[in-house]
């Protein structure tokens, strides 16, 4: 599924998809046209269509999305995503004929950013025209910061899905007393997690979403990736020493972003700073508590010096950022 977040999209648009006459003009002509009354069902609008759509939590269903979605009052938002999600079900065929005309009158009441919109309507009318290939996605022609977290979240939710339940048969086999430290310290590396994601990360543009949730995404799958590595064998070695080195040059990086300026921070501040690195410090103790239940013979001082190498890397990364 292609997911496109920014303004780069723009350049492979025709002008008079960007045309603001020509967007109004197809919105306000399908207006009046309904969805047809067998489409509907007993389905109550509260079922949720994106989730039914792409299989979120739930086994994809496209004529239940397509139900929920018509049945949906919800208006209240930048990017109606009901109406997107009937857009997608009506333009690709699922779970129902074909019908261009009603995917664009989807597209029109899913609104969003204008450029969207016309981009939406343009690929609609390359597809009927059979210039263009399907299926189209709402995100192929993101364009706004709102619509871009939208996508993160949504391509997230997905990932998370999938990722989520392979991990789970990676610690099935642990024992009660593994899984107990274990979710113990799932529960500060999410607190950790986002922190990092929205005190150590510049959310002052409109992408912020997007950028927030790729953040915690990122450190999620890192978490993991150890996990992963540890329990193929390749576990923590470092000595006391390393350790001690470690920490030094860790206290050392948090005390050139402590010395810095408050102008230097932009939209990152010190106290988020603060706080996050206090979440940290309990997040590496949860790691050399678990430790100590799964992999008892890796030394308590190896933990944290390999998530402290890890630690660096960050602030070291924010601090060139911010200077």
């Amino acid at each position: 599924m292609k997911l496109t977040f920014f303004a780069l999209v723009l350049g492979a648009v025709s002008a008079s998809a960007l045309a603001a006459p020509s967007y109004e003009a197809q919105c306000q002509a399908l207006a009046a046209k309904p969805y047809p009354a067998a489409h509907h069902g007993s389905t109550p609008g509260a079922c949720p269509p994106v989730d039914l759509y792409y299989g979120i939590g739930t086994p994809a269903d496209p004529v239940q999305a397509r139900q929920c979605a018509l049945a949906s009052k919800s208006d209240d938002q930048p990017f109606r995503e009901d109406r997107g999600v009937l857009m997608m079900i009506y333009a690709n065929g699922q779970g129902v004929a074909r019908d261009f005309t009603l995917a664009r009158k989807a597209a029109c009441e899913a609104g969003g950013a204008v450029a969207e919109v016309s981009m939406r309507l343009e690929h609609l009318a390359q597809m009927e025209a059979g210039k263009a290939k399907g299926p189209i996605d709402v995100c192929d022609h993101a364009t706004s910061g709102y619509m871009g977290g939208w996508c993160a979240k949504k391509s997230n939710d997905l990932k998370e899905q999938k990722q989520g339940a392979g991990f789970a048969k990676l610690i099935a086999p642990w024992s009660a007393a593994q899984k107990q430290a274990f979710a113990k310290l799932e529960g500060r590396a999410n607190d950790f997690f986002e922190l990092r994601s929205t005190e150590e990360v510049d959310l002052s543009g409109t992408a912020r979403a997007a950028f927030s949730i790729k953040e915690e995404a990122r450190q999620r799958d890192d978490f993991r990736a150890s996990v992963a590595a540890f329990e193929n064998g390749v576990l923590p070695r470092d000595s006391d020493a390393e350790f001690a080195r470690l920490d030094a040059r860790l206290n050392a990086v948090y005390k050139q972003l402590r010395a810095l300026p408050k102008s230097e921070y932009g939209a990152i501040g010190f106290d988020g700073i603060q706080r996050t690195q206090r979440s940290w410090l309990a997040y590496r103790d949860a790691w050399v508590a678990f430790g100590k239940v799964k992999y008892p013979r890796v030394a308590p001082n190896a933990w944290r010096a390999y998530f402290t190498r890890k630690r660096i890397a960050m602030l070291e990364k924010l601090a060139k950022e911010i200077t």
